[in-house]
């Protein structure tokens, strides 16, 4: 429904010089998303949230935030939004109450209560390092600090970019429970930006795949994984001879070898009897495996468009 949609973009794109940064990117983000923004580095992600913020202006195309027009109502359009853009910045020899006090007065226009920032510190993990100077915490630390800050002025819609860029696996999980407690307690929709697949395929209920600034693909995460549900590997050996047997079941264009891989694309039904017949033929059989996931989906959209 129309009045579920808290972000949609219009033929949005930016243009330095001669090369299009981003260019004609259709969005549509609906209220309790978490919504993955998933491209290369360079691809035109972090161009397109700024255009999203309102930190640069667009070339061409339009951004409407809840119902507003970002262009023609842009304090009404913005009023529910918060966003982290690459890393955020501290006064690192101030602690993170300091910080949090000196976010919320330049987002507020006054100094938040004192009970809003111990709640948002203690969300994100860090009610026990409130009063720790900032250059003592971690990188992903950090990171969530920049989360509580932007949680503030009290969102509907928080935009991350790359939030788990440079962490290490412990502090990605920290992020990817944050954003499930932000969607689950506060209702709060989540856009994600990342290059990391796996991070993204944890928590993303939809998603949009962008490449040198043009738009792949945009739906249900689910929906679009269930699109390769018939790609399969297949480990079996030796991999000439195997290959041979299964093209007797499918056509050229559907089988790949990668090294000791066969990739295929099959009818499910159709599996039993070609692993029936690699075995009639005594090649050895280590695995069959789906290939669905979120990474390869990505490359094949990637590679082929």
């Amino acid at each position: 429904m129309a009045n579920d949609v808290v972000l949609r973009t219009e033929n949005l794109g930016k243009k330095f010089g001669h090369r299009w940064a981003a260019n004609d990117i259709n969005l549509e983000v609906r209220r309790g998303d978490v919504f993955g923004f998933l491209g290369p580095n360079g691809a035109g992600k972090s161009t397109t949230i700024r255009m999203i913020l309102s930190l640069i202006a667009p070339s061409t195309g339009t951004v409407e935030l809840f119902g507003h027009s970002l262009l023609k109502k842009r304090e009404l359009a913005l009023a529910n939004v918060a966003g982290i853009v690459e890393k955020p910045d501290f006064y690192l020899y101030l602690s993170a109450y300091r910080n949090m006090q000196i976010a919320g007065s330049l987002t507020l226009g006054s100094k938040p209560a004192k009970k809003k920032i111990l709640d948002e510190l203690e969300l994100v993990g860090l009610g026990d390092r409130a009063y720790d100077k900032v250059k003592t915490f971690s990188h992903g630390m950090k990171q969530r600090l920049g989360i509580a800050q932007a949680l503030l002025c009290s969102p509907e819609l928080v935009l991350l970019d790359e939030p788990t860029n440079g962490l290490d696996p412990q502090g990605m999980k920290e992020v990817r429970d944050l954003v499930r407690v932000l969607t689950r307690d506060r209702g709060i929709t989540v856009f994600l930006s990342s290059h990391l697949l796996n991070e993204v395929e944890q928590v993303a209920t939809r998603m949009a795949i962008i490449n040198n600034g043009t738009m792949k693909v945009q739906g249900s995460v689910q929906e679009l994984l269930k699109a390769q549900a018939n790609r399969l590997s297949i480990h079996a050996l030796p991999v000439d001879k195997a290959a041979a047997v299964i093209r007797r079941f499918l056509p050229e264009e559907s089988i790949a070898i990668s090294g000791e891989q066969i990739l295929v694309t099959v009818d499910t039904a159709r599996v039993p009897a070609i692993v029936t017949a690699l075995a009639a033929e005594e090649c050895e059989i280590f695995s069959v495996e789906p290939k669905h996931s979120l990474e390869d989906y990505f490359l094949t959209v990637t590679e082929t468009n």
